[in-house]
């Protein structure tokens, strides 16, 4: 199975005390310092079957009392993969106090050094030390930001004048987005662009995504596995 999420949880002490502090405005401060810079990772390794599972969770452990051993664990019962990081690494995540190019680095190099050493415990086959420097030369290329294509869920309209190309988008930064961007499809033009979700965003919005479907002249997006969903919807500018 392949790996789907990658995500760092937070020291719950420690976090809890980051919030009381900020009056809470800084609500899962390294989850969500952590958000855009391991869903990027993820799309540099995807797919990659590590070890079995979907989900993989870094834990930074400074002050709460550690669950599970040091370092990789996983339960194949629960089906659960995660890795405790020591006190000392997870304090040098904390001293980050923005999210910036230093911080963004230092990250994606934890997380991939944490993933090699959960694909080593597995037999290695995914030579991660290997890709260790070319992933993060790209990170750096693309600015810690990628859009890429939901081909499935992009659609021509039905008199297949237009086309809505769906986009995740992924940002150190913002976290993740949903946009759509309208192009008449004799041209390549883009006519409008809308972001269909919130920004900045932890949530995991390309999954959310139940459908697409044009209506006239209108692209609608909806959201939510079940009810209640949201309808966001796009329109094609008056006068085309």
């Amino acid at each position: 199975m392949n790996l789907e999420s990658l995500a760092v949880s937070g020291d719950r002490t420690l976090d809890r005390r980051i919030r009381d502090a900020s009056n809470y405005c800084d609500s899962g401060h390294l989850f969500r310092m952590t958000s855009g810079i391991a869903r990027l990772v993820l799309s540099e390794l995807s797919p990659i079957d590590l070890d079995g599972h979907r989900d993989f969770t870094v834990i930074a452990n400074v002050e709460q009392p550690l669950s599970g051993k040091p370092g990789y664990n996983r339960d194949s019962f629960f089906k659960v993969s995660f890795y405790n990081l020591d006190r000392k690494t997870s304090q040098a995540l904390y001293q980050f106090r923005k999210p910036d190019e230093a911080f963004w680095l230092y990250a994606a190099g934890l997380l991939l050094d944490v993933l090699a050493e959960a694909d080593q415990a597995s037999g290695g086959k995914n030579h991660l030390p290997e890709r260790r420097e070319e992933i993060l030369s790209r990170l750096r290329a693309c600015g810690f930001q990628k859009d890429i294509l939901l081909k499935s869920f992009s659609k021509a309209s039905q008199n297949r004048k237009y086309k809505a190309l769906v986009y995740r988008c992924l940002d150190a930064r913002a976290g993740e987005a949903l946009r759509v961007d309208l192009i008449r499809r004799s041209s390549g033009e883009i006519l409008a662009s809308k972001w269909m979700t919130a920004r900045p965003s932890t949530v995991f919005q390309a999954s959310l995504i139940f459908r697409t479907y044009w209506k006239e002249g209108r692209f609608h997006l909806i959201q939510g596995k079940r009810e209640p969903r949201t309808d966001v919807f796009i329109d094609v500018p008056a006068g085309e």
